[in-house]
């Protein structure tokens, strides 16, 4: 592992679309002083990224990159991660054993995959996103005061670890740290459950007969936003975080149930209570959902 000071690391992306784009551009913006590189299976969109002055050079062939690299960030889809990973820790070794971490939604999968206790390996979530894809929606803002999840490993190097949180307090993110079976049974109910209830209630919405697509404001607004994101990596969120996932769908089918039951039995006072409830909750976290807002209120 190398000793100089983290900003001076040559960080790889392996992967480069909206969320490693993004940390890429953000560390340029944050005045990180080592190389940015780019790997990826096929030309276009490191070549756009380049373009975009997120990265510095890139290469589609990984020994090179690894090479060069004192920190590898993994920038795919779970499945994608998942194989990649096992390859690029089997060679971290012959390549001065750089810091490895990830960025996908779910953990236990990927930490299956690895094969190997590497010590260099951290595993991560940055709790930011979008429903763009693509490597050219890549915002250098996407991660201030957002918060970044690091599920280490009993094996995991200190050393390593703080390499990783230094990268992302670097551009502003917020550390938290979990168990993987934590992350994945908060984040089914947080982030990949909403995805499920926007993508469920846009298919209603496309077979009902009247069409009331048509017909929304900024309630159908927000609440169908997300439905717009990135097929494949949902896909594989629910893939990959199956079991976690369909016990926060069951949770909310029975939250669904009991809403139900009191708009059914024309129970007035009980529905305002429940409302109630949602609307403090809401407003209580306001500051985590919405932190930029928030951090330009008080600079004003």
């Amino acid at each position: 592992m190398n000793s100089s000071p983290v900003h001076d690391w040559t960080v790889a992306f392996l992967g480069l679309g909206l969320i490693s784009g993004s940390l890429a551009g953000a560390l340029k913006a944050a005045g990180w002083r080592g190389q940015i590189l780019g790997w990826g299976p096929r030309a276009p969109s490191l070549e756009k990224g380049r373009a975009l002055g997120l990265i510095d050079q890139f290469s589609l062939d990984l020994d090179e990159v690894l090479s060069d690299a004192d920190m590898v960030v993994i920038g795919a889809p779970p499945i994608a991660t998942a194989q990649l990973l096992p390859e690029v820790i089997g060679k971290a070794v012959y390549y001065g054993s750089p810091v490895v971490t990830d960025m996908a939604s779910v953990k236990g999968f990927i930490v299956d995959s690895a094969k190997y206790d590497y010590p260099g390996f951290v595993p991560g979530h940055p709790i930011a996103g979008s429903e763009h894809s693509g490597v050219e929606a890549a915002r250098a803002d996407l991660f201030k005061g957002r918060e970044v999840i690091l599920t280490p490993l009993p094996h995991s190097d200190e050393k390593a670890l703080v390499a990783v949180e230094k990268m992302w307090t670097s551009v502003g993110a917020r550390i938290a740290h979990m168990s993987v079976a934590d992350h994945d049974a908060a984040l089914a109910a947080s982030s990949h459950l909403p995805h499920m209830m926007a993508y469920a209630l846009t298919a209603m919405l496309d077979d009902h007969e009247l069409g009331p697509m048509a017909h929304g404001g900024g309630a159908l607004r927000d609440m169908t936003r997300i439905a717009a994101s990135d097929p494949v990596m949902w896909r594989d969120i629910a893939l990959t975080n199956q079991e976690a996932l369909l016990n926060a769908m069951d949770a909310l089918a029975d939250e669904h149930g009991r809403l139900r039951s009191l708009i059914e039995a024309g129970d007035g006072e009980a529905m305002e209570q429940f409302f109630l409830r949602c609307r403090q909750l809401r407003r209580d976290n306001d500051r985590i959902l919405n932190p930029l807002t928030h951090t330009d209120e008080a600079q004003v």
